[in-house]
C-alpha cells in the first residue's frame, strides 16, 4: 500500500509542477505589452471556462447531483468574492513595490482559482491510482498538458505587475503543489476521499467562474484590444477542450 500511496504522489507531483512550464514560457517572452496581456487575459479567461464547465462542473453533476454541485458553485464563487474583497486594491499600498497593483491583484485571484482547482485534480489521481494504477497514470498524463497553459494564465499578470521572469513561473509552479498533496490524501484514504470528490470540483468550478466573470473578461477588453483578447479566450476554450476531451 505504501508504494501505492508514493507513486500517486510522484505521478501527481510531475503533472502539478507542469504549471511551471507554462510559467516558464511566459517568462522567456519578452517584456508584455497590452495587446499581448489582454491577449493572455482572454486565454487565461477561455482555459478557466472550459475547465469549469467542460470538466469540473459537468464532472460534478455527473456523479453529485444538481442541487449539491450548485451548493459547490455558489460555495466556490463565495470564498472567492471573499478573498477578492480583502486583496489591496489599486489605490491601497501594497507590502512590496509593483509596476501595475491590479495586474498583481489578478494574478493572486488566479493563483487561488488555479491552487484550488488543483485539490480535486490531485484527489482524483490518487483514488484512481489506487483502485487501478493504469487509469491513475492516464490521468495524470492527461492532467499535466492542460496543467501547461495554466501555467501561462497564472504567470502573465504576474509579469505584467513587474513580478521578475522567474518569480512569475515560480508562482506557476507553486500553485501545482496543492495537486501531490491532495493525491497522498485521496490515495492513502481513498474510501473516505471519494465522496469529498464532487464537491470538491464544484467548489473549484464556482471559484474560476468568478474571476472569469468579475476580473479576467472586464479587464482584457478595457484597453481597446478586445478583439485579441476574444480570440484568446477562444484560442484558451478550445486547446483545453482538446485536452480535456483527450484525457
Amino acid at each position: 500500500m505504501a508504494s501505492v500511496i508514493l507513486n500517486a504522489f510522484a505521478l501527481s507531483l510531475v503533472s502539478g509542477l507542469a504549471t511551471g512550464l507554462g510559467g516558464g514560457i511566459v517568462a522567456f517572452m519578452p517584456k508584455l505589452s497590452m495587446r499581448t496581456y489582454d491577449l493572455l487575459l482572454g486565454f487565461a479567461a477561455g482555459v478557466m471556462v472550459a475547465i469549469a464547465t467542460l470538466g469540473l462542473i459537468h464532472e460534478a453533476v455527473s456523479t453529485n447531483g444538481v442541487l449539491l454541485t450548485v451548493a459547490g458553485v455558489v460555495l466556490g464563487a463565495a470564498v472567492l468574492f471573499a478573498f477578492d474583497r480583502y486583496l489591496p486594491h489599486e489605490h491601497e499600498e501594497l507590502p512590496f513595490a509593483v509596476a501595475n497593483s491590479a495586474a498583481y491583484r489578478r494574478g493572486l485571484l488566479l493563483f487561488t482559482a488555479m491552487t484550488l482547482h488543483n485539490v480535486p485534480e490531485g484527489l482524483a489521481v490518487g483514488t484512481s491510482y489506487a483502485a487501478a494504477p493504469h487509469l491513475g497514470l492516464l490521468l495524470a498524463v492527461g492532467i499535466a498538458l492542460h496543467n501547461i497553459p495554466e501555467g501561462i494564465a497564472i504567470a502573465g499578470p504576474f509579469r505584467a505587475c513587474g513580478m521578475s521572469r522567474w518569480r512569475a513561473a515560480a508562482w506557476a509552479a507553486i500553485s501545482g503543489l496543492s495537486e501531490p498533496l491532495a493525491a497522498l490524501a485521496g490515495a492513502a484514504f481513498a474510501g473516505l476521499a471519494a465522496p469529498l470528490l464532487p464537491l470538491s470540483l464544484a467548489f473549484a468550478g464556482g471559484a474560476m467562474l468568478y474571476v472569469v466573470s468579475d476580473e479576467l473578461i472586464p479587464e482584457s477588453h478595457s484597453h481597446g484590444y478586445e478583439h485579441q483578447a476574444t480570440f484568446g479566450f477562444i484560442a484558451g476554450f478550445l486547446l483545453l477542450l482538446v485536452l480535456l476531451r483527450w484525457r
